[in-house]
């Protein structure tokens, strides 16, 4: 046999030397191509289910909310560990599953026991399955900041919440971007106290007013000619005086609107937590930024974390020369 194969390489040597040449190209092109990762991801397959009931004690969330869930999922298939959590407002449960088991697979099944979960009537509460990332998936962080007065903490906050998180989460293999700091806009009614006793009214009231004024209706058409026009109401709110001139009663024949008991303005939500960041420089010098915008852009898990970061840097470098506001 091996002298056979002697034979045939010394009297076919072009042949051999063309299929010596196919082979180290290719071993060349396998080898560019081979998927090296600085961390590899070892963690485990596991999917986690988040529920958020505020307002409520611990003992409230474990007994009504967290053993519902882990009474429904015990059992799963190929699932290796239990383990939940719960604290002020917050059930956390995670399943670990054993290497065997395909991800997707899991979070589908995760997603079935969830609907027949009994969960207390009447609370709005609803279960949601966490983002499928792994514990080495922070691939890329970024801070939003501007030299521009006119763009304050509350206004980059926006452009975070409505501009980046779209963006970032369209490149492929990014399933989320967890993001800390800045102040979050919203409309903020505050109400005077002695004018809404001395109208008789109570805060539930004036909340469902301004739920109820806060939507747009469909109606049907009015024939013009030989033309249907359909007609719509439009109520949902788009600025301050829309909700200054809701109405909230009548009384001897004059409307109480809630710019009469209340004033209203955009304001900054209740900072649960702040961000800061130092920069360390080469000269040795320490710049500090006591309030920035941060976000940490999450690989799906089993992606390959290369391509994904070159997408990541063309789509940064397309917003910072496109998509955001001069500096």
């Amino acid at each position: 046999m091996i002298r056979a194969l002697v034979d045939f390489a010394l009297n076919n040597k072009f042949v051999v030397l063309a299929i010596a040449i196919l082979l180290a190209g290719w071993g060349a092109i396998s080898f560019h191509n081979l998927p090296v990762e600085a961390y590899p991801d070892i963690a485990d397959n596991y999917v986690t289910v988040i529920t958020q009931w505020p307002g409520r004690s611990a003992e409230e969330v474990e007994q009504q909310v967290t053993i519902p869930i882990e009474i429904q999922m015990s059992g799963m298939p190929h699932m290796s560990f239990l383990r939940s959590e719960s604290i002020f407002g917050l059930s956390y449960v995670i399943m670990i599953f054993d290497d065997t088991s395909v991800n997707d697979w899991n979070r589908q099944k995760v997603l079935e026991r969830l609907t027949q979960v009994n969960l207390p009537p009447g609370q709005n509460l609803q279960p949601q399955i966490g983002t499928d990332w792994s514990t080495t998936g922070q691939i890329y962080w970024y801070t939003l900041r501007s030299t521009n007065p006119r763009y304050d903490l509350m206004e980059l906050r926006s452009i975070e919440d409505w501009v980046l998180l779209k963006q970032f989460k369209s490149v492929p293999n990014v399933v989320d971007v967890s993001d800390f700091g800045g102040t979050v806009r919203e409309y903020q009614v505050r109400v005077d106290p002695n004018k809404l006793v001395s109208y008789g009214l109570s805060i539930g009231q004036v909340e469902q007013q301004l739920a109820n004024n806060n939507i747009n209706a469909g109606g049907s058409f009015v024939e013009v000619g030989m033309q249907q026009m359909n007609v719509r109401a439009l109520g949902l709110f788009t600025r301050v005086r829309d909700i200054e001139d809701t109405v909230l009663k009548t009384q001897t024949g004059t409307a109480l609107r809630v710019k009469d008991i209340a004033e209203v303005t955009q304001g900054p939500k209740i900072r649960l937590g702040h961000m800061a960041r130092a920069n360390h420089m080469e000269d040795g010098r320490i710049i500090d930024e006591p309030d920035v915008i941060q976000g940490a852009v999450l690989l799906r898990k089993g992606a390959e974390e290369q391509p994904t970061l070159d997408a990541i840097h063309k789509k940064v470098d397309e917003l910072n020369n496109g998509l955001l506001p001069r500096a």
